[in-house]
């Protein structure tokens, strides 16, 4: 029931800087199987995709999707004011809640110390582990993969198709269900299986929960610090501790970008950057898909929604949405006198360079020579705003 991990913004940040570098992964077009089939083997596939080497380092694509003509090549902030194409509302002092924030902390820590108790005398909940034995048939025939005993599934991870855990809730301990699905369109696990029908036999065998303790002055108390002893030292210190984390300063800033985006006025994006936007996106999945054993438009579906056959709008509205990003950031750092030197330019690449064997290169100058310079410009220029933005947040709150 192995599903395709969805790939972060990180990534695609990654392909807009190393442009190019994913294309030589290929694609053809939609209609004519965009990626290899699943059963031709990696080395098979691996030459196919070279010899239809149709993403080309400017992005556009043959026998496929067809980018938007752009007469002058990619574009980046540098190329824009970036100001024309939105108009800024508030974006600083962003007030945040901090003891919202405390109590995720605090539920967090509370979770990781919860203790597993066997369930007695009900059926089986959401959140619930139950111990199962399965077994899957297609046309009353049992498949590979599809049987196991003795399986502990939390119900609610979303390990097992969708509907299975679903299917699982109320059931008693001893009971046995038939549950009646469809795999999904596309699978990741077994390809041939995408969109099929499937009965699913389970037996639950036995039901635990987990138990979380309460937050008394007593269990404090018993976590043995020399820190706290009571439920109000215990949160001070955990928000002091919060405010030191890494994490924390995202969501910070992520709360400030929301309110930034949802206090802005956007035009329409400019066409260089929103070309430059959708090639990226299009050759990261073109690559992601090979990888996988999919085509270009069931991994779209599959990370972004929609149907495979519109993949090149899903894409191009994912671009939109990257593009008014770096828009609005760029406009902010306009506003604040935010940029990046050269020598913070260089400094940066060298330190990125030194990784370059993650990333499938032979040296740190063959590394350096891949990544596009004005696109990691503007990487930092934008990551410089987002600190920006994340520092002039207000926390609001008790503890505050």
């Amino acid at each position: 029931m192995d599903y395709l991990i969805k790939r972060s913004f990180a990534v695609i940040v990654l392909s807009v800087m190393l442009a190019g570098a994913l294309s030589a992964c290929g694609s053809k077009s939609a209609d004519d199987t965009a990626l290899t089939d699943a059963n031709e083997s990696g080395e098979e596939g691996q030459q196919e995709a070279a010899d239809t080497d149709t993403l080309t380092q400017e992005g556009s694509v043959e026998n496929g999707a067809v980018n938007p003509a752009k007469e002058n090549g990619p574009k980046y902030l540098s190329d824009y004011r970036a100001g024309d194409y939105v108009t800024l509302g508030e974006y600083k002092g962003v007030e945040i809640n901090a003891d919202e924030f405390l109590q995720q902390w605090i539920d967090s820590a509370l979770a990781a110390d919860a203790k597993t108790v066997e369930v007695t005398g009900r059926s089986v909940e959401l959140g619930d582990i139950a111990n199962i034995d399965y077994e899957g048939k297609m046309d009353g025939v049992a498949f590979e993969g599809g049987t196991a005993e003795g399986t502990d599934l939390e119900i609610g991870s979303g390990r097992f198709i969708e509907g299975f855990e679903e299917g699982i809730i109320g059931m008693e301990i001893g009971e046995t269900r038939d549950i009646h699905l469809n795999f999904p369109d596309p699978y990741k696990g077994n390809p041939d299986l995408s969109g099929e029908p499937v009965v699913f036999t389970v037996t639950v065998n036995s039901i635990t929960a987990k138990e979380l303790p309460v937050l008394t002055d007593e269990y404090v108390a018993g976590l043995g610090s020399e820190d706290y002893s009571t439920v109000e030292e215990y949160k001070s210190y955990m928000y002091d501790l919060m405010l030191s984390q890494e994490d924390f300063n995202t969501q910070k800033a992520n709360a400030a970008i929301e309110s930034a985006k949802e206090n802005a006025v956007f035009q329409d994006m400019p066409e260089g950057m929103l070309n430059r936007m959708y090639d990226n996106l299009l050759n990261t999945a073109a690559a992601y898909a090979y990888m996988n054993g999919m085509d270009v438009g069931q991994y779209t579906a599959y990370v972004y929604g929609g149907s495979p056959d519109s993949y090149e709008t899903v894409l191009m509205d994912q671009a939109n949405m990257m593009a008014q990003h770096y828009i609005l950031m760029g406009a902010i750092a306009e506003q604040e006198g935010i940029e990046v030197t050269d020598e913070e330019l260089e400094e940066s690449i060298s330190a990125e360079a030194s990784g370059y064997a993650a990333y499938g290169y032979e040296s740190e100058e063959a590394y350096k020579a891949a990544i596009d310079k004005e696109a990691y410009r503007e990487y930092l220029l934008v990551e410089k705003t987002v600190g920006f933005l994340g520092e002039s947040t207000v926390l609001r709150g008790e503890y505050q």
